[in-house]
């Protein structure tokens, strides 16, 4: 019932949409003068396709980010709203043209970057914008005000989108798949800017040349993507080693870093943040490479000096990560994993608001993930048991903020919902 309300709210989210950008489009069919201006656009349009197949894929592979924004703001100065026909026209793909993208959708980009347009046109001419040509200094300032509204109105659309589509809120797609964005966007403005003047001087056909710099930044952008995976696949690699050695807690890293996320989103976390301490879930025992297998892959209790080896897997772990830069702080949550709210745990035995938030995420999960997992030495427990487990140590080895958060996140767990 719950995903049928969300296809209808799509529906009828992207119907609207693509309404009014039909209604714009309408209202702004071109004129052509001569054949001149016929081929002019046309050539902007090729140049707007070719912009649009460089797509670059979103974090949480549910969009596309495309480069092609300064064309639209050149062609809008340019030739005035019927540029919305080249945006709309030139960023059409092959599969919608196969029939591979349902109608709605294709209509909706259509509708995006045609609203998109116009708003900048309204903009740059209502604060004294003209078209035809850019004049500077008078028309910086309407130039470099309409693009942000036009990059601010394409995001927020497409935001809007993928979280009715996805069911997430609309603000942790705007920090997820827009925000870290927004900065190269923008800074294409600049570009445009020299684009609009340099095919005022010498023709539309000078453009060609910035591609180069519009690659570039494209490039850029690849390489931010690239490395979060990479750091991904990094983290899953070393927590996948760690696990291996031992049978019992196969697995074990994988999901102390997914409960730590559901704990950090219970805590309002942004999701920038829920990223890192997924990234330091999986990685929260690495430090378990630097003990013996003697101790690691003991079946029975520990004698003294074999707890303390094992102890020092935190501190190991501590300075095995410090010099990745990606995980920030991350490095004294593993640390301090194994501290205690009441101040009895290690290695610093600091208590309370001492222990860093992250690290008491880590605790809580960590001891949760031990509670409902055979072991050698004892049967998991179902999770209410494991509640009742983690409402009894509150106050004492864990902090009651974060248990009274993790008894919601069980919940989350016992009916199937993250």
């Amino acid at each position: 019932m719950e995903e049928r309300a969300y296809r209808l709210t799509e529906r009828a989210y992207t119907w609207t949409v693509a309404l009014a950008g039909m209604i714009l489009l309408a209202s702004h069919i071109p004129t052509f003068r001569d054949f001149r201006l016929i081929i002019q656009l046309l050539f902007m349009t090729v140049l707007v396709i070719i912009s649009e197949s460089s797509q670059i894929p979103l974090p949480l592979g549910i969009g596309t980010v495309s480069m092609s924004s300064p064309i639209a703001y050149t062609v809008t100065v340019l030739y005035g709203p019927q540029a919305m026909w080249v945006a709309a026209l030139g960023t059409l793909r092959k599969r919608d043209l196969l029939g591979k993208v349902p109608l709605h959708l294709v209509l909706f980009n259509r509708a995006m970057i045609s609203i998109s347009v116009y708003t900048f046109s309204v903009v740059y001419t209502k604060l004294g914008g003209t078209f035809g040509s850019l004049n500077l200094p008078t028309g910086l300032m309407p130039f470099v005000v309409g693009a942000c509204l036009y990059t601010l109105t394409n995001a927020l659309l497409a935001s809007v989108y993928w979280s009715v589509n996805t069911g997430t809120s609309l603000a942790s797609v705007w920090r997820t798949n827009v925000k870290w964005s927004l900065p190269n966007l923008l800074a294409l403005a600049p570009v445009a800017m020299l684009m609009v003047l340099a095919a005022q001087q010498g023709g539309p056909w000078l453009l060609i040349l910035f591609y180069i710099p519009l690659m570039v930044s494209k490039y850029s952008m690849d390489k931010y993507l690239e490395l979060r995976s990479a750091y991904r696949e990094m983290a899953s690699a070393l927590s996948n080693a760690i696990d291996a050695r031992d049978a019992y807690t196969k697995g074990h890293s994988e999901r102390v870093a997914e409960y730590a996320a559901m704990l950090a989103k219970q805590l309002k976390f942004p999701d920038d943040q829920i990223d890192v301490i997924r990234y330091v879930g999986l990685l929260h025992d690495v430090g378990k490479v630097g003990i013996r297998d003697a101790v690691m892959k003991k079946p029975g209790a520990f004698t003294y000096d074999e707890y303390q080896e094992m102890k020092n897997h935190a501190k190991i772990g501590a300075d095995m990560i410090t010099g990745l830069k990606f995980l920030g702080r991350g490095q004294t949550w593993v640390r301090h994993h194994h501290e205690r709210w009441d101040g009895k745990g290690f290695p610093a035995g600091i208590s309370g608001e001492e222990i860093p938030l992250e690290a008491r995420i880590l605790a809580c999960v960590d001891s949760f993930d031990a509670m409902t997992t055979d072991r050698p030495y004892k049967s998991k427990m179902d999770l209410e048991a494991a509640k009742r487990e983690l409402t009894r140590c509150s106050g004492t080895q864990f902090d009651p903020k974060v248990v009274d958060a993790m008894l919601k996140v069980v919940d989350k767990l016992a009916s199937g919902k993250k």
